[in-house]
């Protein structure tokens, strides 16, 4: 009964003085309600705040955990990429070399067929070598112009000789009368292929033409190849003169 009383009495003694105070009493009470509720809010702020911070924790914790493994990613990328750098220059170089080996495959090639050729070639000459050529005939010309020569003579080749190893030895002698004979050339299809000088010594000439000293030199001698010839040849055999005449001596055919 007494503490029901004694609590009458403090409600009233407050009511009193909110009186007196004109409700400032009361005023402050609302505030300090007011401010617990928004204390009460600003802590649950609080706390949903230390929990977004715990969430972007772990959320940065997984970034980071990620960035490094993209970093791992990225080194292993420029890693790869410069192996990939090496490789292609690896096969450049490669490249250039299978260039450089084709180059020397075909030069390889080329000088092969450059030796097989040759070979050929040389096979073709010896058999031409080996073949035998046959003189069929010397035929001496008919002299247009008897004061051209004194004469001439042909020691070889004769009609109807063999030459053997591809080459004929032409040998003989020519006189010149009014002017003196210079050398001796072989014309084959309108070709001269030869020219030889006619200053051999001939001792048996000076015999027959004795008060002429040109026939102690009247003499021509000159080997013949004959293997690039046909099966058939015809040969001509010129004197020519120091005035430049031209003075067809004999005909000589040739047959393998």
């Amino acid at each position: 009964m007494q503490v029901a009383e004694g609590a009458k009495i403090l409600s009233w003694r407050l009511k009193l003085s909110n009186w007196l105070s004109n409700g400032i009493l009361d005023k402050y009470q609302r505030q300090i309600e007011s401010t617990k509720i928004k204390s009460n809010q600003t802590e649950s702020e609080l706390n949903s705040l230390k929990i977004q911070l715990q969430q972007s924790q772990l959320e940065l914790k997984r970034a980071l955990a990620q960035l490094q493994i993209n970093q791992g990613f990225q080194i292993e990328l420029g890693e790869k990429q410069l192996q990939l750098q090496q490789t292609k220059t690896q096969l450049q170089q490669c490249q250039t070399q299978l260039q450089q080996k084709q180059q020397q495959l075909e030069n390889y090639q080329t000088q092969f067929q450059q030796t097989q050729s040759k070979l050929i070639n040389s096979q073709d000459w010896l058999q031409q070598i080996q073949a035998p050529i046959q003189v069929v005939e010397v035929k001496r010309l008919p002299q247009k112009d008897f004061e051209a020569l004194w004469g001439f003579g042909i020691g070889s080749p004769l009609s109807e000789s063999k030459a053997i190893a591809g080459s004929i030895l032409f040998k003989g002698w020519v006189l010149g009368k009014k002017s003196l004979a210079k050398k001796v050339r072989i014309i084959y299809q309108g070709k001269i292929l030869i020219e030889t000088p006619v200053e051999q010594p001939r001792p048996a000439i000076i015999q027959h033409y004795p008060d002429i000293p040109a026939a102690a030199n009247s003499g021509f001698e000159t080997p013949f190849s004959v293997t690039a010839m046909g099966s058939e040849a015809e040969l001509e055999l010129q004197a020519v003169l120091e005035d430049e005449s031209i003075i067809p001596l004999s005909l000589i055919y040739l047959k393998r």
